[in-house]
């Protein structure tokens, strides 16, 4: 008797399981004292509550330009506290972890491995404000151009109406014929919740058929925030 092989797959998030990845925070406690064991991290209690003020130095902003040596024997605990201070900071905090053996090659200069672990150390936050038209497509009126060379087999579209409606209003826009063939691309059609941006033109379809949408005004202003952080894995 064949018994048939199943696969089963978790969907858990895979995460890299190193030897400082149960380490999630300095474990003190609100006075700045240190717990015995706490956040992945048992002794060294002088150590993590000192760890303890430099971040919130950091917090406060002075420690800007400045730089934190952790000294002691091969052991004893440095990329550990290293680890517990940027999960204290937080998320936002890039934190680019790295060994000596990773500084010496001899394709790439030392200071340009230095340099690039700089740059992933750095964390950037684009801040873009845009205006756009969003809403459930009430009506499409492609039109034509008059154009004597142009046969009855031949269709030259000029622009194209569309009509955006939200809960408050409705929207009538003239648009360029290339959105026009977009929207024959994604095969819009009434009742589908489109967006598109008024400087580049950028027309997304939400692929969303719905008689009425709660959440879409008309232009809005939607602000954008991006960061960019390296998260490494350890």
């Amino acid at each position: 008797m064949e018994i048939p092989a199943e696969e089963s797959k978790s969907e858990d998030i895979l995460q890299c399981v190193a030897a400082h990845t149960h380490i999630k925070g300095l474990g003190l406690r609100p006075d700045g004292t240190a717990l015995p064991c706490a956040s992945g991290l048992v002794g060294q209690v002088k150590a993590r509550e000192a760890a303890g003020v430099v971040v919130d130095l950091i917090n406060s902003c002075k420690m800007i330009g400045k730089a934190l040596l952790l000294a002691g024997a091969s052991g004893t605990g440095k990329t550990a506290i290293a680890l517990a201070i940027a999960q204290e900071l937080g998320p936002k905090v890039p934190f680019c972890p790295m060994i000596g053996s990773e500084v010496y090659s001899s394709e790439v200069k030392k200071t340009e491995i230095l340099m690039a672990n700089f740059r992933r150390s750095i964390g950037i936050r684009i801040k873009e404000v845009k205006e756009v038209y969003e809403g459930e497509v009430s009506a499409i009126k492609p039109i034509e151009s008059v154009d004597m060379v142009t046969t009855a087999l031949q269709r030259n579209i000029s622009h194209v109406i569309v009509t955006l409606q939200t809960t408050n209003d409705s929207k009538t826009l003239k648009l360029d014929s290339t959105i026009y063939d977009q929207i024959v691309k994604e095969n819009v059609r009434v009742g589908d919740i489109i967006y598109i941006d008024s400087t580049s033109g950028t027309f997304v379809y939400n692929y969303i058929h719905a008689p009425y949408s709660t959440h879409i005004h008309e232009p809005t202003q939607v602000q954008l925030n991006a960061r960019v952080d390296v998260k490494a894995t350890w």
